[in-house]
């Protein structure tokens, strides 16, 4: 079973066909470029797969479950996340705290053990 399979992805904007047919099977580990000139429909495919916005109809599925009809934020829990091509996110800080950022959802604490410093926290 791939690891990211989709099939018959399409996305519709009014008359607009925007991704027709799109079919794509990724192992684990499976490095794919997706090129094409602009207006190709390549950024609608990244925002259908994390679900930034819905597909009109197809399928897409992680791990042998499907992303369909999630969140942008639970598809990213299961381990899909995109970038955006804003280059400096927080302008006042620097580029490591920039990647930190993405860490967030991975912490294992929330604002009360950071306040309080517990051991969650301090690891």
């Amino acid at each position: 079973m791939p690891a990211l399979e989709i099939r018959d992805l399409n996305k519709n904007f009014g008359g607009l066909r925007a991704v027709v047919d799109f079919n794509l099977a990724m192992e684990q580990g499976e490095l794919v470029g997706l090129i094409g000139p602009n207006g190709a429909g390549k950024t609608t495919v990244f925002n259908l797969i994390t679900q930034m916005i819905s597909p009109s109809s197809g399928s897409v599925h992680f791990h042998g479950q499907s992303l369909v009809g999630l969140r942008p934020f639970q598809v990213c829990r299961r381990g899909i996340a995109r970038t955006f091509q804003n280059i400096r996110l927080f302008k006042d800080v620097t580029v490591l705290d920039n990647v930190r950022v993405s860490f967030s959802n991975h912490l294992g604490y929330n604002l009360f053990g950071a306040s309080l410093h517990l051991p969650a926290f301090d690891r």
